[in-house]
């Protein structure tokens, strides 16, 4: 039975994060076991996350960022310059691709397309079964397999979206902002918006969006994107050449996954989503970097993932958006017109100090939030 002192179960974004870091620590030369029944069928997705300059871990072939956002609804739109902030853009496909030519060279990691299908504790090690017979001990495994069981609520609601990006047949877009939301008229349901990525005059990635505990059919959010864009481009003749779907969980309570301090969830399984936007790339990286430190030091892993106050004010958020959808646009118009974008930006990062959050709060309308906390609930 052949031994690692790691195994990864599930091969995504956390994982490749994670060998990332290692691979540039101390622990370089440790030997890695990558176990994904996906292989090199890498998802299409795209991410996006705002810093002062791209991460190192941003692909080479990724280029594009904007220093301006939009907020629109009804007709009303916001122009929010983002300081010394910048929004960058990564696509999932060349994330993949690019990491695992890299890690084609380092001889102490392995891949392996496979499901596991049972894993067993052991007082020193793991022992890790797959759908092949196969068997591998591991000192340390780190676990970023999530099923929607993982939640304690079943009921959660789930950012469900549809991408498409086009080509127009002639020049129709500002390629100087991001159209962070344009807010559609509601429902009373579903909360729902449009989201803009131009990525020149004619080329953009533009997605319908709709927070929902029930799954929206994907035919369905398809139409409404139709619909979007036969609104917004105004005749304007455009073509499909790529498609993306997903459903983000909107929820701070995962189910205790963890039976094992050597057991290491990661990603989305550790709660390192920001359950009120479903922003996750740049807390992956964070959280990764954090965890590589405390393995190099062989000090205690850390269980927290985002300050626990934060996680009350996603629920203050989540809270609006099951019970009270309508409300939802006036909270983030409220949010960005009498607060900084970079403020806001950071607070949604967790970023800011306490003190910074009460005085970005206290400036909004406050009859939303306190509906919110006479009804609390975590969601």
């Amino acid at each position: 039975m052949v031994h690692y002192d790691y195994i990864f179960a599930g091969g995504g974004c956390a994982a490749y994060s994670m060998l990332f870091y290692l691979s540039k620590s101390k622990l370089k030369s440790k030997r890695i076991l990558i176990i994904d029944p996906m292989g090199d069928d890498f998802p299409n997705k795209t991410w996006c996350y705002w810093a002062k300059s791209p991460l190192e871990i941003q692909p080479k072939s990724e280029t594009k960022f904007w220093n301006k956002l939009n907020l629109s609804k009804n007709g009303s739109k916001l122009i929010l310059p983002l300081g010394e902030l910048n929004y960058y853009h990564i696509e999932a496909g060349n994330f993949f691709k690019e990491l695992k030519a890299y890690f084609s060279s380092i001889p102490s990691i392995t891949f392996l397309e496979r499901k596991i299908t049972n894993i067993s504790p052991a007082s020193q090690n793991f022992e890790i079964e797959t759908d092949s017979g196969e068997s591998f001990t591991c000192d340390y495994l780190l676990d970023s397999r999530l099923e929607e069981g993982d939640f304690q609520n079943q009921k959660i609601l789930k950012q469900q979206f549809v991408g498409w990006k086009i080509k127009t047949e002639q020049p129709f877009f500002d390629d100087s902002a991001v159209t962070l939301m344009d807010i559609l008229p509601q429902d009373q349901k579903n909360f729902s918006f449009g989201y803009i990525l131009p990525y020149d005059s004619k080329h953009a990635l533009v997605e319908y969006t709709a927070y929902s505990e029930k799954a929206i059919p994907k035919e369905n959010l398809k139409a409404s994107l139709d619909s979007y864009l036969e609104k917004h481009l105004q005749n304007v003749d455009y073509s499909v050449y790529f498609e993306e779907t997903g459903a983000i969980p909107m929820s701070t309570q995962y189910k205790t996954v963890q039976t094992h301090e050597r057991w290491i969830p990661i990603g989305t399984r550790a709660g390192w989503s920001r359950p009120s936007t479903g922003y996750t790339f740049q807390f992956i990286q964070e959280h990764c970097q954090k965890l590589v430190n405390e393995l190099e030091s062989e000090v205690a892993l850390s269980k927290k993932s985002i300050p626990s106050r934060h996680f009350f004010y996603d629920n203050i958020l989540l809270n609006i958006a099951k019970k009270w959808p309508e409300q939802l646009e006036n909270v983030f118009f409220d949010l960005f017109t009498v607060n900084s974008t970079e403020n806001v930006l950071r607070f949604l990062q967790a970023k800011t100090s306490f003190w910074e959050e009460i005085n970005l709060l206290r400036k909004v309308r406050f009859a939303p939030y306190l509906k919110s906390l006479w009804y609390y609930e975590k969601h």
